[in-house]
């Protein structure tokens, strides 16, 4: 072998011994990769006209910080459907001018009221815990076999007057349906 082979292959495996790591380490935490599924889902709803939602943006909602929360503000401007991202900080009062509506794992106290006062409002229920989905969350995102996977409440999407894309249904892991 000459020296230039020797110095190319020593190169080529300097290179890949220092990116593979840097590879492992861009892949994104779980809290910005649920915000993501969130804030890419609403590019599958569509909202009744004439609800109580701005027409000329897309807000997302959330009651407590936490790591998704945080995550969701990262997004915050994005341009979904051709209107900007909004991302708010809200009280249970003020839920109905949302989009949609991110509920963690420290809200589980709120989602009896929250299910019943946001029925038939065209907002889009999220959250991102085990059981939620049987407890009025439209859509959930959970980990299953290290994966972050989604289901999707059906008859409570409907009964809020929103239309999920049959895209979306397709990939959901469970589709509650009448």
């Amino acid at each position: 072998m000459t020296a230039s082979v020797c110095w190319r292959t020593f190169c080529t495996l300097l290179l890949l011994a220092v990116a593979l790591p840097a590879h492992a380490q861009r892949q994104a935490p779980e809290p910005e990769l649920k915000a993501a599924i969130l804030a890419n889902m609403l590019l599958f709803v569509d909202w009744p006209a004439g609800g109580a939602q701005a027409p000329e943006k897309l807000t997302v909602c959330y009651l407590d910080a936490g790591p998704v929360s945080s995550a969701l503000m990262q997004l915050d401007g994005r341009l979904l459907k051709g209107k900007p991202l909004r991302v708010e900080r809200i009280d249970i009062a003020q839920a109905r001018g949302c989009h949609a509506l991110y509920v963690s794992a420290a809200d589980a106290s709120y989602l009896p009221t929250l299910a019943s006062f946001l029925q038939a409002s065209g907002v889009l229920l999220t959250g991102d815990s085990p059981g939620y989905l049987q407890r009025g969350v439209m859509l959930n995102l959970e980990i299953d076999g290290g994966r972050i996977v989604f289901d999707i409440d059906l008859r409570a999407v409907r009964q809020a007057g929103l239309t999920v894309s049959s895209k979306a249904l397709r990939l959901a892991r469970q589709v509650l349906q009448e």
